[in-house]
């Protein structure tokens, strides 16, 4: 089992050694909470002063004894206040055979505000966020020719723990940004929406595989699907951008990513 030593930030991962579930000593509950048990034996550890306050949890296809599976986990969220910080834990259960069995979505809180790194870059879908994306897709000739006769509105939301959703909207003008905000007068043509852990999968992966992912489905739409639809390449810059601002923050805060053991992370 690994455990984070550092302080936590967005994209962080984690993977477990497999073990055979039968193995692991465990009192066993009832089945339908095996899952979440073993999982917090298997998951690494947060930092030492962190509590769990809440846990939403799913089974596609529920672990039981003879069973030989990993956990992985990944940092979605966080959040520094004068009182503390805290932050959301995407967790999978994974088979050998590499199907994700049970999965959830930890919310952790701890005291110390120090021991979470939080930067606007991977703050997904919040004003801050967005102005970043504003401020580099400005010198961008290819985002400003694909939206020179657009006007618009595109909105991205971020889904996270508890069903609460982040939503940025961009009010764009042949070509230009020129509102940056939760809402703007209107509302948005369409709005693109994913959870936080795909979101943290697209803009840490090796490639840009948006396209790959909106045609997977694991991205979604609401309002004008037409538009949708037709804005796909601006909508790829935008994600490439997106990708650009927190590998900088990546860079420059010397973080790196990921921190495994035995397996390979997949984003």
């Amino acid at each position: 089992m690994s455990t984070l030593t550092t302080s936590i930030a967005v994209g962080d991962r984690t993977v477990s050694d497999a073990r055979r579930v039968s193995e692991l000593g465990l009192s066993w509950p009832e089945a339908s909470l095996t899952g979440i048990v073993v999982a917090g034996v298997l998951a690494p550890a947060t930092t030492s002063g962190a509590t769990r306050t809440g846990l939403q949890w799913n089974s596609q296809y529920a672990v039981a004894g003879d069973d030989v599976v990993y956990v992985e986990s990944v940092v979605t969220r966080v959040e520094q206040s004068e009182t503390g910080a805290e932050f959301d834990r995407h967790v999978r259960l994974v088979d050998e055979a590499g199907s994700i069995r049970e999965e959830g979505i930890e919310t952790w809180r701890s005291p110390e505000p120090s021991e979470v790194r939080f930067d606007p870059g991977v703050d997904f879908c919040t004003p801050a966020w967005g102005e970043r994306l504003r401020e580099s897709l400005s010198t961008d000739t290819a985002f400003a020719s694909s939206l020179s006769t657009w006007d618009g509105t595109v909105g991205l939301r971020c889904t996270d723990s508890s069903g609460r959703a982040r939503e940025l909207q961009l009010r764009i003008y042949r070509g230009t940004i020129i509102d940056v905000a939760r809402r703007v007068p209107g509302g948005a043509t369409f709005t693109l929406i994913a959870p936080a852990v795909t979101w943290v999968d697209l803009v840490f992966a090796e490639r840009n595989d948006f396209m790959r992912r909106a045609i997977s489905g694991e991205f979604s739409s609401s309002g004008d699907g037409y538009e949708y639809l037709r804005l796909t390449k601006p909508l790829d810059i935008i994600i490439a951008h997106a990708r650009s601002a927190a590998r900088e923050w990546q860079s420059v805060s010397g973080h790196s990513l990921p921190l495994t053991c035995g397996r390979e992370a997949r984003p």
